[in-house]
């Protein structure tokens, strides 16, 4: 497996040409929109970042890394990339080394074939890129559809697993909104390719990932990554991936009662109370099952804690991380 380090920054770098892993292009130039916007994006969290490339065999991974210490990973939803944790990695890397992947088919990584059980598929390629990057273990967290991620990598184990802590998850419950459901069928993927613009994803933010408005510049930077980042896999892929995730019954993966018993680590459930994608039954059925876990409600925060109240969060994480449990570097 091969690596390349490229700085996150583009300052001074006008001109800087292309990368290419396995011989597609991943970066682009600086007047790529989804170059501009994660740069943006990170400028905004006054995050210092290296970009990194990892070749796991059937393709490469990009990840955004800073920091020193205990590996902590931060997995993201579906949507965007690792950028979209920019107002939590710089506060978090002050004592860990801090590693946010884009799962495959987001932004700068490159597409997986499609495959159910979805989370499982998105976890074994993550568990090859955890050997090459982390081989020793770490800790992970990570919100909605990372969540099952870091569940199922929970569960398989490719590295040693300290603890994970689960940010408004999917996978623990079938309930989604109808238009979610809608959008997972024929007729819904249809009108979802139309809605695929700034608009839309504006919109969705606003009615599903959000409970109150964000500051101006934080949602115009939010919508230009997501939609670049929609645009860099094609909006008829995710339309793909989001009906092996969901139909008109909810999410089709959910982990049973048994397989949440089995969970032999500490986990932390961070739910914005005011979430209208997920209920937040899902979070206490989870409470109820996993043998080692706490629950925390976010004030004021809907499906996205990390970008609504993000200090909120950061003061559940940290101590929860901070533990002498948590994984040596």
């Amino acid at each position: 497996m091969s690596e390349m380090d490229i700085p996150a920054t583009l300052e001074g770098r006008s001109g800087h040409g292309v990368e290419r892993c396995r011989g597609r292009s991943l970066f682009g130039t600086c007047d790529d929109p989804l170059v501009a916007a994660q740069a943006r994006l990170l400028e905004l969290g006054d995050v210092a970042a290296q970009r990194h490339l990892t070749d796991i065999g059937s393709g490469c991974i990009h990840h955004l890394e800073l920091g020193g210490g205990r590996p902590l990973v931060l997995l993201h939803g579906a949507g965007g990339g690792g950028a979209n944790w920019y107002r939590l990695m710089g506060p978090l890397s002050s004592d860990r080394r801090v590693l946010a992947p884009d799962l495959p088919g987001f932004a700068f990584s490159d597409p997986m074939p499609l495959r159910v059980p979805l989370g499982r598929a998105v976890a074994d390629a993550i568990g090859r890129w955890l050997r090459a990057v982390v081989p020793d273990g770490c800790d992970i967290a990570a919100t909605s559809f990372g969540g099952l991620v870091a569940l199922r990598l929970a569960q398989g184990r490719p590295v040693p697993i300290g603890r994970i802590a689960l940010i408004d998850t999917v996978g623990l419950g079938p309930d989604l909104p109808w238009t979610v459901r809608l959008a997972a069928t024929r007729s819904g993927g249809a009108l979802l390719l139309r809605r695929s613009t700034r608009a839309g994803i504006r919109a969705q933010l606003r009615l599903l990932m959000t409970s109150d408005r964000l500051r101006r510049e934080h949602e115009d930077a939010l919508v230009d990554y997501l939609h670049a980042s929609s645009n860099a896999s094609g909006p008829r892929e995710f339309a793909r991936a989001l009906n092996l995730f969901c139909g008109l019954r909810g999410q089709v993966e959910v982990l049973g009662d048994a397989e949440l018993r089995g969970m032999d680590l500490p986990v932390l459930i961070a739910w914005g109370e005011r979430d209208r994608f997920l209920p937040v039954a899902h979070a206490r059925r989870a409470v109820r099952l996993l043998p080692d876990a706490r629950l925390v409600l976010i004030r004021g925060a809907g499906h996205s804690p990390n970008w609504e109240r993000p200090d909120r969060l950061l003061d559940e994480l940290r101590p929860f991380f901070d533990s002498d449990a948590a994984v040596s570097a």
